[in-house]
């Protein structure tokens, strides 16, 4: 059975995803005793954030911040709800102390909210600090269910006021619940609860958050809001939020939280600010205290009582980790590797390390830059986050780097050494990156893949099998149809093979205006041909490398096809698909590329 978790995924690494584990914060924080509190509403609003008033208001410089924040004064000058007891600061302390991966010495906790009318005994604590130019919340849940999460946003969202309310966590999960439902192929159970927090401006009165049980009504408070939804139904999400002010009903932009798998990734169909055009054209650009193997940042070494044992083993000849934004407990490691034969370092690898995980790629040095003075990847460590991670290396000719959205300002994205991290609003997705050199003039334009959720995805209620099929090693496959959310069907394809085992949801629809074939394979070399054919196509020719063909009449528009044993080989294997109409004319074709695993 599987749970209605938000962590659905670690980010788009081209490599592996390593355990990861420094210390232990929410050990830290579950071992405070209990103390007695005052039995609250479940919908409460709260104070959210540490005491971050660094510059009075009676001097130029704090009234120019003040002014420049835009109602959010009170993140930089209040101290909002309390300070956390002696002994829970002393352990996030020493905690802090102990991590690699921590954050600044002197960071104070605050306790900004408590609710404990929760069932089963259940208290959840909404603390928040700031670290630099990063303001964190952190949700502690305590009782029957003990663990906590913490997600972080840029301080520069605040100053440009987009919004005057901002969620940071929306429909964040913990514990099981005791509801159960089929989605597709799985039965899924919801969890005990679901909380969404976030900022709002001085202006706001209530925040109003919509879900699947309803609309919720919650009083600001020292420019904060917090719901958490008790016993939700399984696949129960965040609709809708709105900021009540004086003179309106504002709506709010979020990134909703993902729920099961198959959605696919939102088209990008908004338009990008900013520039379009390179204004001076550079290629190939080198790192070049990487290639004088200079000693930026920290060594490697670091990481090898940190269970990152990988990344060093991968033939790395010389590396360094590096922290482009000291306020963020993100680093990224940068190594010089050899191939498995040794000889010249021709490979160039950088890994995101973060506590809970770790992951990255490497590529071809003299690649690198070839046509591009910057190279980006993005990661997400739970569908619950609202802004997401970019990360990234740049060449010695680029001077700053500049994030454009599809809505509101720029945010400038910090930049060392080479390399650059910075969290960007998933709610103000697509976006570019932009490039300048000394001159400020564009010297790079690059559009990242976003990991915006969107499209069709699992409907409640159980698939139906379909088709089966069996490969020439005897691994096995099965296709199940069942509802989607956009009123058309997903496929569920479950397989067994000599290599892994699981299972694929695909909810994209076969459009009479879109590709004839929406195909997948699996394995490699590929032992099974699975996907879904447009209306209007009658069969589906498989082509071979050394001439074979196999045709396939689709049932119900959807294919399950197992590769005979003499198409596994070298030089047999399956090369692409073609679509043909009820006369055989050719409407489609797919090649086939190197196949999943």
């Amino acid at each position: 059975m599987m749970t209605d978790a938000d962590g659905l995924l670690a980010g788009r690494f081209a490599a592996t995803r390593d355990t990861y584990n420094d210390a232990d914060w929410n050990d830290v924080l579950l071992r405070r005793p209990p103390r007695r509190t005052r039995a609250r509403a479940l919908l409460v609003a709260a104070a959210i954030v540490a005491a971050i008033a660094v510059v009075a208001l009676a001097t130029p410089l704090g009234a120019a911040i003040v002014h420049g924040v835009g109602g959010f004064s009170a993140w930089l000058t209040g101290q909002p709800g309390s300070p956390v007891s002696r002994p829970e600061q002393r352990a996030f302390d020493r905690a802090n102390s102990r991590s690699w991966l921590g954050f600044p010495v002197g960071t104070k906790l605050r306790r900004l909210v408590t609710v404990s009318d929760l069932p089963h005994g259940r208290t959840v604590d909404l603390l928040g600090f700031r670290s630099g130019s990063t303001l964190c919340l952190q949700i502690v849940v305590s009782g029957k269910t003990r663990t906590s999460t913490m997600s972080c946003a840029p301080l520069a969202e605040l100053r440009h006021s987009i919004s005057q309310v901002h969620p940071v966590l929306v429909d964040s999960s913990f514990g099981k619940g005791t509801k159960r439902a089929w989605y597709g192929v799985d039965r899924y159970q919801a969890t005990a609860i679901q909380v969404t927090a976030g900022i709002a401006a001085d202006g706001v009165r209530n925040v109003i958050v919509e879900d699947d049980s309803g609309r919720h009504t919650l009083r600001a408070e020292s420019n904060a809001f917090l719901y958490v939804a008790s016993d939700p139904e399984v696949g129960q999400r965040i609709t809708h939020i709105w900021a009540r002010t004086a003179k309106a009903l504002v709506p709010v932009p979020f990134a909703p939280a993902p729920f099961g798998f198959g959605g696919g990734v939102t088209e990008q169909g908004e338009a990008i600010a900013g520039p379009t055009k390179v204004e001076r054209d550079v290629r190939n650009g080198t790192i070049g205290w990487l290639d004088r193997r200079e000693p930026r940042g920290e060594p490697l070494d670091v990481l090898l009582s940190r269970a990152e044992p990988s990344i060093i083993r991968r033939h790395a000849v010389f590396g360094r980790v590096l922290a482009p934004d000291p306020s963020l407990p993100v680093r990224l490691a940068v190594t010089l590797s050899t191939s498995r034969h040794g000889g010249k370092a021709t490979g160039l690898c950088s890994w995101l390390i973060r506590q809970g995980g770790s992951g990255g790629g490497c590529a071809v040095r003299a690649d690198l830059f070839a046509e591009n003075p910057i190279t980006a990847d993005t990661s997400l460590m739970s569908g619950s986050d609202e802004f997401e991670t970019v990360s990234g290396l740049a060449s010695d000719d680029v001077s700053e780097i500049e994030a454009f959205f599809a809505s509101g300002p720029s945010i400038q994205v910090p930049l060392a050494d080479n390399a650059f991290i910075v969290n960007v609003p998933r709610a103000r997705l697509p976006f570019r990156l932009i490039a300048y050199d000394n001159d400020h003039r564009v010297i790079g334009i690059l559009t990242p893949p976003d990991i915006a959720f969107g499209g069709p995805s699992p409907a409640p209620g159980r698939a139906r099998p379909l088709l089966r099929a069996v490969s020439s090693n005897r691994a096995n496959a099965e296709l199940s149809a069942g509802k989607s959310t956009g009123g058309g069907r997903c496929i569920y394809v479950r397989y067994d093979t000599d290599s892994a085992n699981g299972s694929m949801t695909d909810c994209r629809e076969a459009t009479k205006d879109g590709p004839a074939l929406l195909l997948g394979t699996l394995g490699r070399p590929a032992q099974f041909v699975m996907g879904r054919v447009r209306s209007d196509v009658a069969t589906v020719e498989l082509r071979f490398a050394d001439g074979t063909r196999a045709t396939i009449d689709p049932t119900r528009g959807f294919v399950l096809y197992g590769v005979a044993t003499a198409h596994l080989g070298n030089g047999h294997q399956l090369v692409e698909a073609v679509a043909r109409d009820v006369s055989g004319r050719m409407i489609g074709f797919e090649p086939f590329g190197k196949a999943r695993n």
